[in-house]
């Protein structure tokens, strides 16, 4: 093992081939293209969206609704009380 040795061989267009690359890489995409390309990945976030949404917003409506049914039944039980009737 001490006497092995690697000899890699020598790439002439080596650093021209990189710098082409890392040249390509940096071309920018457009907004469509992009959603184009994620579609999959941009319909799953929106469906995301949509689905938390909806959860977050039937919650919230069951808790008014909650609320106000609760706020009516002691308006009514305070209709009710004998002591507060007015005879005239």
């Amino acid at each position: 093992m001490k006497d092995w040795r690697v000899v890699p061989t020598r790439a002439p267009q080596f650093r021209a081939e990189v710098w082409a690359r890392i040249g390509g890489a940096k071309k920018t995409e457009s907004w469509p293209g992009y959603l184009r390309g994620h579609a999959a990945a941009v319909a799953g976030a929106l469906a995301l969206a949509v689905v938390l949404g909806a959860v977050g917003g039937r919650s919230q409506a069951r808790a008014l609704a909650a609320a106000e049914s609760a706020r009516l039944a002691s308006a009514y039980v305070q209709g009710m009380d004998a002591r507060a009737i007015v005879m005239r």
